[in-house]
């Protein structure tokens, strides 16, 4: 009776291969083991033209290993990732799987286990308009803004910077204005 149970799971095994460990969880994950991950954007977040200041904090994170980033996303939308993954001195990858499921976007990693509880990041616009942003420097990410509107971003959250630029005299003078106070 041993015996047809190894045969019949040597069969199985050459019908359908090895049994993966935790499938379900790395199909959701793009590949990889949930408590590896250190932080996680959805596949929207990572289209927004802002930049999460927490995956550049959890890039810096010294048991951050890699950034991973769901293939089916664009990659002209990808390239702000893959450049800070550069500047972070962090290996990044893309991955495609038509298996993969869920909304995962984008991970940061560790090469070990982790057991981070909250992967989860929270919602750039949400977050910004708590911390008493306006809506219009919010949505003014990936453009010049004003000394005095780079300013509240830097009081409100420093790492935010990253996604604005300052207007210069020579904006001004070419007819720029400050998109915050439109």
């Amino acid at each position: 009776m041993v015996q047809k149970d190894k045969v019949e799971q040597a069969l199985l095994v050459g019908l359908h291969g090895a049994p993966e460990l935790k499938y379900d969880e790395k199909v959701q994950y793009l590949g990889e083991f949930r408590e590896r991950i250190i932080k996680k954007l959805t596949t929207e977040q990572v289209r927004e033209k802002g930049i999460y200041s927490e995956i550049l904090q959890a890039l810096k994170d010294p048991r951050a290993d890699k950034l991973i980033i769901n293939g089916n996303i664009d990659y002209r939308v990808i390239e702000k990732y893959k450049s800070l993954a550069v500047r972070c001195k962090k290996i990044s990858s893309v991955r495609s799987d038509p298996s993969f499921r869920g909304d995962t976007g984008l991970i940061v990693i560790s090469d070990e286990a982790v057991d981070i509880q909250d992967i989860e990041v929270e919602d750039r616009s949400s977050r910004l308009s708590r911390l008493g942003i306006p809506p219009a420097i919010i949505a003014a990410a990936g453009q010049k803004i004003c000394k005095d509107c780079m300013e509240q971003i830097a009081e409100a959250d420093e790492n935010e910077t990253i996604n604005y630029r300052q207007l210069t005299w020579i904006d001004r003078l070419t007819g720029d204005t400050c998109p915050g106070h439109k």
